[in-house]
C-alpha cells in the first residue's frame, strides 16, 4: 500500500510539471483550430447537410409587401 501511495505521489509531481505545459500546447492548438476560417466553413457546411438530411423541405420566407394578383403571398428560399 505504501509503494502505491509513493508512486502515485510521484507521478502527480512529475505529471504537474509536465501536464501543464503540455496542457497549454493542446490549448492553444484548439483554439487556433477552433477559430480557423477552414474550420468555420466546414462546420457551417455540415450543418447545412445535415439539417438537408433531417429536413429536405427547404425553409421559406414571405417577399414582404408582395402578393400575387389573386391575393396569395410570395415566397422565397431562406438563406439561413
Amino acid at each position: 500500500m505504501i509503494q502505491f501511495v509513493v508512486g502515485a505521489a510521484a507521478g502527480y509531481v512529475f505529471g504537474t510539471k509536465a501536464g501543464r505545459k503540455r496542457y497549454e500546447q493542446i490549448k492553444k492548438g484548439y483554439q487556433a483550430a477552433v477559430s480557423s476560417p477552414a474550420t468555420k466553413k466546414a462546420v457551417s457546411v455540415t450543418r447545412k447537410a445535415i439539417a438537408e438530411k433531417l429536413d429536405p423541405t427547404p425553409r421559406m420566407k414571405e417577399v414582404k409587401n408582395v402578393r400575387t394578383v389573386d391575393g396569395n403571398q410570395v415566397l422565397e428560399p431562406d438563406d439561413d
